[in-house]
Order: C-alpha cells, then sequence, then structure tokens
C-alpha cells in the first residue's frame, strides 16, 4: 500500500492515503466534506475504510469490530498504524449485553431458589423497579464529532449499528449534525453503511445528505466475483466521477482500471 506523505495532497485537499484513489478523485477529497462509503456484502468496506485510517489525524468510532480487531487487521496487511484516537463503542456494547445478561441470569438463579409462595408474597408487596437505561451510543458519537479539532478526519465504521438501534430520522439528524461539525472544522467525514439493507429511501437521504458518495459493488460473471468502486457523487466537482475495477491483495485495497465518466 502506497501512502502519500502527508494527509494534505495540496491545498484544500485531504488525501485518502490510497494514490489511484486520489488519483480517481483527482487529488483527494475536499476539506470539509461528508463522504457515504455505501457498499454491497462482500465489497470489502471495512478493507477500505481501516487503509484510509492509516493517514493518522483519525477519530475513529468502532461498532462492528473492537479496537484490537481493527488494529489487529492493519498489521496483518502491515500497514503503518498512526496514533488513532478510537472511541471502541462495539467494546462498551457488549460489555453492556454482558451485564445484563449476568443480571438476568441472576435474578434467575434467585427466582428458582425460592418458593411459589415466597415469590408470591413478593410480587404483591413490593413496588417493581426501574431498571437504568442502556448507554446513548448516538449521543457519545455527536458529543464527540462537535469536540472534534480542526482538520481531524473522523471515520464512522458503520452507520448500521447505529441504525440497528435508533430510528432512521434520529441517525439522520446526528449525521447532519457531525457533517456540520465537520464542514467547521474542516476536515473529513467518512461514514460507512451496507447498501440495499435500510430502504431505498433512508439511502436516497443519505446519498442527498453526503457531498461525495463511494459506491462499492461485486459482480459474480461465471465463476468469478469482480470488484468495481464508483464515484456516485462529487458536490460541485462533476469532473470527479468515475468508476474504478478493484482488488484486494496482501497490501490491501488496490485500485487498477480507472474509467472517467463525463
Amino acid at each position: 500500500m502506497k501512502l502519500a506523505s502527508d494527509s494534505m495532497a495540496r491545498e484544500g485537499v485531504i488525501s485518502t492515503g490510497i494514490e489511484k484513489l486520489d488519483r480517481l478523485l483527482e487529488g483527494g477529497i475536499p476539506k470539509g466534506f461528508t463522504t457515504l462509503i455505501l457498499g454491497s456484502p462482500g465489497s470489502a468496506t471495512e478493507i477500505l475504510v481501516k487503509q484510509i485510517s492509516c493517514i493518522g489525524n483519525i477519530l475513529y468510532f468502532t461498532t462492528e469490530e473492537s479496537k484490537d480487531e481493527v488494529t489487529n487487521t492493519m498489521k496483518r496487511f502491515s500497514w503503518k498504524i498512526p496514533d488513532i484516537d478510537f472511541v471502541d463503542i462495539s467494546s462498551l456494547y457488549y460489555e453492556n449485553i454482558l451485564k445484563g445478561e449476568q443480571k438476568r441470569v441472576s435474578a434467575y438463579e434467585q427466582r428458582s431458589k425460592m418458593k411459589l409462595k415466597e415469590l408470591i408474597e413478593i410480587s404483591s408487596s413490593t413496588v417493581p423497579t426501574t431498571e437504568k437505561g442502556q448507554e446513548d451510543y448516538l449521543a457519545i458519537l455527536s458529543n464527540k464529532v462537535k469536540k472534534v479539532p480542526d482538520g481531524k478526519i473522523i471515520i464512522v465504521n458503520s452507520l448500521d449499528f447505529f441504525l440497528s438501534q435508533y430510528p432512521q430520522e434520529e441517525v439522520l439528524k446526528t449525521i447532519y449534525a457531525a457533517k456540520v461539525a465537520n464542514l467547521q472544522s474542516r476536515g473529513a467525514l467518512f461514514t460507512v453503511m451496507t447498501k440495499g439493507v435500510h430502504g431505498d429511501l433512508f439511502e436516497r437521504k443519505m446519498e442527498g445528505l453526503a457531498d461525495c458518495v463511494l459506491e462499492l459493488d461485486v459482480i459474480q460473471k461465471g465463476s468469478a466475483f469482480e470488484r468495481f468502486l464508483s464515484v456516485k457523487k462529487m458536490r460541485n466537482y462533476a469532473k470527479k466521477i468515475g468508476i474504478a475495477r478493484y482488488a484486494i491483495d496482501d497490501s490491501g485495497f488496490v485500485l487498477e482500471m480507472i474509467e472517467r465518466i463525463m
């Protein structure tokens, strides 16, 4: 994997750290842009986003993998791992699940030791307790993004987690607020989402919110599979719209043939 020597490829543009992807984007991502990486299952969006994070100056939200799992993947590809500011929502979420399960098991064990008469007496004489709500992961995302310093690159991998926990409109509002914060800080915001899972209308809304949309697809041709990355949208930069075939090898995400769509 060839990385740019500086995260700023040129004034006003932030490099992705992947030379051919920067070439497809004619330099990189304009500062302040929000980029949606929309990938079909099996398209390796998780590899692409980890490779982009190797440019450094990153605030990385993990949801489906822990911090250790992310860094272990980077080591497997022999990438140079920068100083990344991780917000490990994945570990926090699974820790809360285990705590909740332990409480359930403890309550079951306690009830199983009681006689039926005792259970009836307890249920009729006590006021039901109110359990504290779980962590508000969307609030964690919002608060962290609001405090991001100028020029910081934010990666949210992925929106699928938040969409499984919250109504779509709440997620959309939070990402819009993150977009505004990123615009003010002149950094780059990357959000990842699985294509074809959350409904066509929500996908259109996310594409409308994003300044740049990168779409990854896997197409089966006979017994082989071909992968394509398309720059589906680039606000105010129509010349940057293009498509490229890509592969995943020992060095990571590799773009091959690039076509410009005019």
